[in-house]
């Protein structure tokens, strides 16, 4: 197998934030002919505003964001890269949550629309904070209970934090601080062991475009891994926001679409890669999908929905890439297509982010990546 590129990763996540950026203005907006008169000719960077959504169908999501900001999918393609740079590139499941609660929950950085599947997700982490709390309290400890509290808190703590190798080391260094008897470290151990030997919390059981908005970084990373350790790596990753087999089987086709194109495939190779890994039904979809070749972006996405469904979303985007002879025109016929296009904007991004890089002529405009947020 070609080994990946480092330009074609980079543009591939470049790609997928321009793209998200440049869509968030008009979506959910799920008249079509509205996005049009709206905008005939330049759709990307709309300011979000709420007379846009006034007498059709849709849902201003973005108020107060300005042009250029991302939505909430390209927040979630930030949290991965910030994760990812913290832990030196290694995929840490428990970091990543930190980071994901710490940007999308109570008192996070975040201020925005906050979707359904992240909203579950934030609710699972709480209960698994809380489920780490009462098997501490099965263990036997004959001192003050309320060492029970300060033990669950080091260790979620530090367990966050990642490293994994030293876990141990600096649990004991911090336990030291406030707890000097043998008796307290070594329960405080057993706690650490417990939380540790717990599988992370899961997603939300949600099949929605949510669970692949964090691949690009973690694509862009384990592209020249094994089969096994990118299958491993990048399924548990969808699981973390979305806990559903639904939507791991289609985040597979997206992920293996991003691999692809990182290790030098054209558009059509990209498709091949999604395909071969495309359970019957998915792949029944596809089909139909680049069968339709007499059809634009917006009827192929009306035919199979205009919603946040992965199900709806994948044959529209990979009928984009099969058939877009650029990157803008890839990003502006599905902001066209309206609906979920922000969703869809992240494979649609990335993947002819890769494919054409930052070519002028084809690939992402100069003018494009340089829009700020505001």
């Amino acid at each position: 197998m070609p080994k990946s590129d480092p330009n074609r990763a980079r543009n591939m996540i470049t790609g997928a934030l321009v793209a998200d950026a440049a869509t968030m203005g008009l979506h959910w907006v799920y008249d079509q002919d509205h996005i049009r008169t709206l905008a005939p000719d330049a759709p990307e960077f709309r300011t979000p505003q709420a007379q846009d959504y006034a007498g059709v169908p849709g849902y201003f999501a973005h108020g107060g964001r300005e042009s250029g900001a991302q939505s909430q999918y390209g927040e979630q393609v930030l949290v991965m890269l910030r994760s990812l740079i913290s832990t030196d590139g290694v995929f840490e499941p428990r970091h990543f949550q930190s980071s994901f609660s710490a940007h999308f929950g109570y008192g996070g950085s975040y201020v925005g629309y906050i979707d359904h599947a992240t909203r579950e997700t934030l609710d699972n982490l709480r209960r698994a904070e809380d489920s780490a709390m009462a098997e501490a309290r099965k263990i036997p400890f004959d001192g003050d209970p309320g060492v029970t509290t300060t033990m669950v808190v080091k260790a979620l703590s530090l367990l966050k934090q990642g490293d994994p190798d030293t876990l141990r080391d600096r649990f004991t260094e911090a336990v030291r601080i406030t707890h000097k008897e043998e008796a307290t470290l070594d329960y405080g151990l057993q706690v650490l062991d417990a939380i540790v030997a717990a599988p992370p919390a899961r997603g939300a059981k949600d099949v929605q475009l949510p669970a692949i908005a964090k691949l690009p970084g973690l694509v862009a990373k384990l592209a020249d891994a094994s089969d096994a350790e990118f299958e491993q790596q990048t399924q548990l990753a969808i699981r973390l926001t979305n806990d559903h087999d639904t939507a791991v089987a289609y985040g597979r086709v997206a992920a293996h679409m991003m691999r692809a194109a990182v290790r030098g495939g054209q558009s059509g190779d990209v498709i091949v890669a999604g395909r071969a890994v495309a359970e019957p039904q998915i792949e029944a979809d596809i089909a139909k999908a680049l069968a339709m070749s007499d059809k634009s972006v917006e009827e192929v996405t009306r035919h199979f929905g205009m919603a946040c469904d992965l199900s709806y979303a994948i044959p529209s985007v990979i009928f984009n890439v099969q058939t877009a002879a650029n990157y803008k025109e890839a990003v502006t016929r599905n902001i066209y297509a309206g609906g979920d296009n922000c969703g869809r904007s992240i494979l649609v991004g990335a993947v002819m982010g890769a494919v054409f890089g930052t070519d002028e002529g084809a690939g992402i405009p100069s003018n494009w990546g340089k829009k700020p947020p505001r």
